[in-house]
Formats: structure tokens, sequence, C-alpha cells
């Protein structure tokens, strides 16, 4: 699995366990709640077993991709469609690594969890370069 950060993984794998059993639809929206941190200490009380109360989620002071990845989780959520591919092809909105982070989050999303853990990135290789095995 592609993570933002060794936070991130650890952060996502602690909810993950805590929800075990959740549906794709959550786990993905887990995944990209727990990218960022100030997002996640925001979302965190309106998480419940089950289920994401993602409309009484009010976020503030996020940076653009934090705010990217909360726009899209709600998008997963809700089922509305704010997040355009057209702003995810954008270099200049995210980084690589958020990208990466983001079609982990749609992996997730489609095929479930088992499908996302064979999804590796190797650091130091070219960044474009994704290995499933």
């Amino acid at each position: 699995m592609i993570f933002r950060n060794d936070n991130h993984g650890v952060l996502f794998e602690k909810e993950i366990r805590y929800h075990k059993g959740c549906s794709r639809k959550m786990a993905a929206a887990l995944f990209l709640l727990t990218a960022d941190t100030r997002l996640w200490h925001q979302a965190e009380n309106h998480i419940g077993t089950n289920e994401i109360d993602i409309a009484a989620m009010k976020p503030r002071r996020l940076d653009a991709m934090a705010y990217v990845c909360y726009a899209l989780a709600r998008d997963i959520v809700t089922g509305s469609k704010t997040v355009a591919l057209t702003d995810l092809a954008d270099p200049s909105l995210l980084s690589p690594r958020y990208f990466l982070v983001i079609q982990t989050a749609m992996l997730i999303r489609g095929y479930g969890l088992s499908a996302a853990n064979r999804l590796l990135f190797t650091e130091g290789r070219n960044q474009d370069e994704l290995r499933q095995e």
C-alpha cells in the first residue's frame, strides 16, 4: 500500500483494525482522512463504527492537498462529484506522492484492501513507476 508518510501508515493501520470489516467505501475514506494529521484531528470525532458523518465535518486551515483528500473522501461517502479528474492530473495541485495516495484510495474503493496491499512503490526508483506483485 502507498502511504503519504510513515505516520499515515501507522494511523491508517490503527483505524482500519478498529473498523475491521468495514465497507470498501469507508476504508477508502479513512485512508484519505488519515493522510493528513490536521485533517484527521478534525475528522476523527465524526467517525462511527461503520459510518462517517462527513456532512458534519467543517474542516479548517487545510493545505490544498489535505483539502483534496477531504473533498475526495466526501465524494466517496456521499456519491457527490466535486473533484474532477483534471484536478487530480494537475501537477501544480498534487505532488506525485499525493497522486499515488489518491490512486491507492481509489483502488481500495473499487477493489478492496487486499488489492491495495499488493501495490508497492519503491523509493529511489523513477517516481512514475509502479509495480504490482
